[in-house]
């Protein structure tokens, strides 16, 4: 892995910068915006581009990270997995977790235009109508919900074929996608798990039993009804990924003059520039580029919008004084209990099988020499291995209604939300605790609990810290008994689809998909001595990560409390304080039981709506 992650940083090219892109605050042509906007992340970049769409209005974007042009560890979409632990990535690591044994892990975020969107897996999933209508019915707000949020849907994401890969057409999907400027397509090549998982599901759809039948195939699990098992849509277009630089801000940039974009440059604090009665303004933001280095700052007229993401909005809203008083103490400028509190993110499992095939992607991984043949079939047109992400099949699925009693109760949003997902890919799928074997041939499973609930935090690691010192991330990964079962589910029924018997041979052998043509051969790894409950959930401790989706850290509060337990109201503005909103994942006051790209895209376009309205654009 670390091969092919230096192979892909050795092809990048220094292009030239657009005027309105800068490298250094000290040369921005102004002080003084209409917006700003602190993160050119998946959210960021949206509402920047939106706020620009008025002629009249100047936009500042601060960006921390890197410029994306010419890294290939965006552009591939093979490459998905290898960008972390690069220069495009925060590099976090966690706090040690007592649920997984007290390892800490990886807590891979975008550090590039393009925010996570450049660096995620590809996986493009809307959510399901139940957990729409469940925002709508925490924050009082029916615009949260699943009817309201269908213009936003279709103003994110076009449709696009897949580069060569006839078989897979578009017409299997017309629900969920409009005509926006994210590319989203099916696979863009067959691989060997294919058919086999199609074909399965398709047969457990139709059994009598009610467990096999949760394995129901689907063509689109984007509709409102996340259930079923199918092909992955992903962000990518062309054989080429798709972000929101390349969607969103790139295009603003050329085609507009009233936006000016800052990388390599850290908001260091929100600083309080006026006083409307009681309520302190905060329109101002000052900025370095070093630690220790020259602060500048700039005033917006209107409104700053803050989408640093999870971890970072957070992160900054502590260290401009906006957070609980109990831990911020005499530097506390607004009390804010809730900041960095009510974080969540999907905990993750993987398990591997053996398998009878050279056609696994584990021999790109290992030989230079395949990889280079790879990626000059890319470089040249877009198709092959590398125009694909690693996997094309994901299952989202409910668990057992027996999984559930009084007091585990089902935390998912309703009957249309999953509790797990399950992903095949054609490969080992290698990791901190499990490297790529030196040799053979595998199907990886990865296993994830998409309504997890433990909760987790985000904290200042002391009262003199600063922007370049990360926080404390603990996410208390399988914190709780429930997660813990509901990732023995996921492992149980992963090994269920692909050992199910669902045929009989003439000769009386019981086969499936799967196990015939000796495909499927035997379970790898510390999984396969795993024989005992006690001994399954030693492997999950020692094992698990996270799918590295984060939110919950600036919630959005409920009605029921007039908002007091959350950060934002429904509008995205900040309580307490006037001029400051936040836009970006933390504002989730529950998980999707999805991957989290796409919500977070949508939320941004609704967002630039408000902030258009309460503004009279």
């Amino acid at each position: 892995m670390k091969h092919l992650s230096a192979l892909a940083l050795a092809s990048i090219t220094v292009l030239p910068v657009h005027a309105a892109l800068y490298t250094n605050p000290a040369d921005l042509p102004s002080k003084n915006y209409d917006f700003i906007v602190i993160g050119a992340g998946t959210a960021g970049s949206v509402v920047a581009s939106r706020l620009s769409e008025d002629p009249t209005k100047k936009i500042l974007v601060i960006e921390a990270g890197v410029d994306d042009t010419g890294n290939l560890n965006v552009q591939v979409p093979f490459f998905a997995p290898f960008a972390a632990n690069t220069a495009v990535d925060w590099n976090y690591t966690t706090v040690p977790q007592p649920g997984l044994n007290g390892r800490s892990i990886k807590v891979p975020r975008g550090f590039v235009l393009g925010g996570s969107s450049a660096i995620n897996y590809l996986a493009w999933t809307l959510g399901s109508k139940d957990y729409y209508n469940k925002l709508a019915s925490i924050t009082g707000d029916a615009g949260w919900g699943w009817p309201s949020m269908q213009e936003f849907f279709k103003r994110v994401s076009t449709l696009v074929p897949p580069t060569d890969n006839p078989t897979i057409t578009p017409d299997q999907i017309p629900h969920s996608n409009g005509n926006g400027p994210v590319h989203v397509n099916l696979p863009n090549i067959d691989l060997e798990p294919d058919q086999r998982f199609i074909t399965t599901a398709k047969a457990l759809g139709s059994s009598s039993s009610p467990n096999l039948k949760r394995f129901n195939y689907t063509t689109d699990k984007n509709t409102g009804n996340s259930l079923g098992l199918g092909y992955t849509q992903v962000t990518a277009g062309g054989g080429t990924r798709s972000t929101a630089a390349t969607s969103y801000l790139r295009p603003a940039l050329q085609n507009r003059k009233n936006i000016d974009v800052v990388i390599n440059t850290r908001v260091t604090r929100l600083v309080k520039n006026a006083q409307e009665g009681l309520v302190p303004v905060f329109r101002a933001v000052e900025v370095a580029i070093s630690k220790g280095g020259k602060k500048r700052m700039f005033e917006a007229s209107k409104e700053v919008v803050l989408s640093a993401g999870t971890i970072g909005t957070p992160q900054i809203l502590l260290l401009s004084g906006i957070g609980p008083q109990a831990d911020l103490g005499s530097k506390t400028v607004v009390n804010a209990p809730q900041v960095g509190k009510n974080v969540r993110d999907h905990p993750l499992l993987s398990i591997f099988y053996n398998v009878n095939s050279n056609r696994t992607y584990d021999d790109a991984l290992r030989n230079s020499s395949l990889r280079n043949v790879d990626l000059t079939e890319w470089l040249t047109t877009k198709e092959g291995l590398f125009s694909a992400s690693p996997g094309n099949l994901m299952g989202l699925l409910r668990l057992p209604k027996t999984f559930f009693t009084p007091s585990r109760p089902d935390p998912a949003s309703g009957p249309s939300a999953p509790n797990i997902e399950l992903i095949f890919v054609d490969g080992f799928v290698p990791s901190d605790t499990n490297p790529l074997p030196a040799a053979g041939h595998f199907m990886s499973i990865i296993c994830a609990v998409v309504s997890p609930t433990s909760v987790g935090t985000i904290k200042l690691p002391s009262s003199n810290t600063d922007t370049f010192t990360q926080p404390l991330i603990d996410y208390n990964v399988l914190g709780t008994d429930f997660d813990v079962q509901a990732m023995l589910q996921a492992i149980a029924d992963a090994q269920t689809f692909v050992e199910v018997n669902i045929t009989t041979t003439k000769g009386g052998k019981k086969e499936n998909e799967f196990t015939k043509d000796d495909y499927l051969q035997s379970l790898f790894g510390a999984f396969a001595s795993a024989k005992t409950t006690a001994d399954k959930i030693a492997f999950i401790r020692a094992h698990a990560d996270t799918v590295h989706h984060p939110v919950g850290s600036a919630r959005m509060g409920s009605i029921k409390t007039g908002y007091e337990d959350g950060v934002v109201d429904p509008r995205l503005r900040v309580g307490g304080v006037k001029g400051l909103r936040v836009v970006d994942a933390s504002v989730l006051p529950i998980i999707p039981e999805a991957h989290t790209q796409a919500v977070v895209y949508t939320v941004a376009e609704r967002a630039s709506d408000l902030i258009k309205q309460d503004n009279g654009m």
